[in-house]
């Protein structure tokens, strides 16, 4: 077996039990942040740990903000 696995985040599973995503709007770009990679991409559910409902709420809530130039679509791309 290979030993290469991604590990999930275990620490950020935790917190997102805390946030509400029904009050999440697009300009909490702090929260938002916590959903993205370094890259921009946004992060799958296995990694955060959220419920469908709740990741289909951040994906549209990020691309909204990305919309109003709250948030970058790409990072550190030349």
């Amino acid at each position: 077996m290979s030993t290469n696995r991604r590990k999930s985040i275990n620490d950020m599973a935790n917190n997102n039990n805390e946030i509400d995503t029904d009050t999440l709007t697009y300009k909490n770009v702090t929260v938002l942040s916590k959903f993205i990679s370094e890259q921009g991409k946004i992060l799958p559910r296995r990694l955060t740990g959220l419920k469908a409902k709740q990741h289909k709420h951040v994906t549209r809530v990020i691309k909204q903000a990305r919309i109003a130039a709250l948030l970058p679509f790409v990072i550190g791309k030349c």
